[in-house]
């Protein structure tokens, strides 16, 4: 796509982009003075690209640790209700006894810890 046949939306987001850029990579600006704005936009894409990618793969190791966790939870004995209840009234009675919420919750961690031992 040309310069000129872009709208003044388009042409407002790529300079507000190179603006931006241009903070953090000043040679923009001789770029654009030199190569034009199509050879500015070109070096900025090559420029982020490894970035794009280091982002890119971060947000699917993420996904795919939120999915991991997702799913044992939904595997684990606790999320069965025969022992959620039992967990959650022992729970209710530790605290309870002791007034401590981290002594209470505790009654929890069996069932996320060795969930395979448990079923």
């Amino acid at each position: 796509m040309k310069w000129r046949e872009l709208s003044w939306q388009q042409k407002t987001v790529v300079w507000v982009f190179i603006a931006i850029a241009g903070c953090f990579a000043p040679e923009i600006a001789m770029l654009v003075h030199f190569g034009g704005i199509e050879a500015a936009f070109a070096f900025l894409f090559v420029f982020f690209t490894p970035a794009a990618i280091w982002l890119k793969h971060h947000y699917q190791k993420a996904r795919d640790s939120i999915t991991l966790a997702v799913v044992s939870l939904q595997t684990s004995a606790s999320a069965k209700p025969k022992t959620f209840a039992v967990q959650a009234s022992f729970c209710c009675l530790a605290f309870a006894i002791t007034g401590s919420a981290v002594f209470a919750m505790s009654f929890f961690l069996p069932g996320i810890l060795f969930n395979n031992m448990l079923i």
